[in-house]
């Protein structure tokens, strides 16, 4: 799905209400709500945050991550969606968070002119223009040897999942408040591990790759990476 660049940001507001990331996170279902937990689970402990780390989350959504870190010396979150950060703003944290609203294809200079020793983005990439932009400016943001995660989708076994379900024509009943395609309407890509290889291999090196919630059920991939210096 191509979307108008001058009206992205409105697109995506409008994107955020619709499939507010909320839903998933309090979804009546077990299962999401247990899959959503290993995700947040995976990527904070492939962190590794410190006392001392600077840490930061690229489309921080409604702070669902940041909610469950109680480290670190200072945290930031960054999303276009003002309802998002509105939700975002009103839960309860650990320790003051820091909350910018910007597109993380292209960072203010507020914050390229920092350095994170940790950097994670979740779920992100496949609603955004340009992905390889997102990943591009990470690395201007990140310390010789920052952490980084990323997660994604793995939309084709997703998919599959979920059309199994309304060939049963119970979708809906079990699955309350969640879109029947993976890659419709607010994904503009289609997600895989191959796909994220690809994008991550020019300027990273993946030190681990996590399935979520198993090995032999990837929903989810997290990838954990640290920046080829060599460059």
């Amino acid at each position: 799905m191509k979307v108008d660049k001058k009206k992205f940001e409105s697109w995506n507001e409008e994107m955020a209400k619709k499939y507010n990331p909320e839903i998933y996170y309090k979804n009546p279902n077990f299962i999401i709500r247990f899959v959503e937990k290993k995700r947040i689970k995976g990527i904070v402990k492939l962190l590794s945050i410190k006392n001392s780390d600077k840490i930061i989350e690229l489309g921080c959504g409604a702070g669902n991550i940041i909610e469950t870190i109680k480290i670190g010396k200072e945290i930031v979150g960054v999303d276009l969606s003002d309802f998002l950060l509105g939700l975002a703003r009103k839960k309860n944290y650990f320790r003051p968070i820091k909350f910018i609203k910007a597109n993380v294809e292209k960072l203010p200079q507020e914050i390229t002119d920092l350095r994170f020793d940790k950097i994670y983005c979740s779920e992100v990439l496949e609603h955004l223009e340009n992905p390889q932009n997102t990943l591009k400016e990470v690395r201007k943001i990140a310390k010789k040897n920052s952490i980084i995660v990323i997660s994604v989708p793995n939309e084709k076994l997703i998919n599959i999942i979920k059309k199994f379900f309304q060939k049963l024509k119970i979708f809906s009943l079990i699955f309350p408040g969640i879109s029947k395609k993976m890659d419709e309407e607010w994904h503009l890509h289609s997600f895989g591990l191959i796909k994220l290889k690809k994008m991550v291999k020019d300027d990273y090196i993946i030190e681990k790759i996590k399935r979520i919630p198993f090995n032999f059920l990837p929903l989810r991939y997290i990838i954990k990476l640290r920046i080829k210096n060599d460059q």
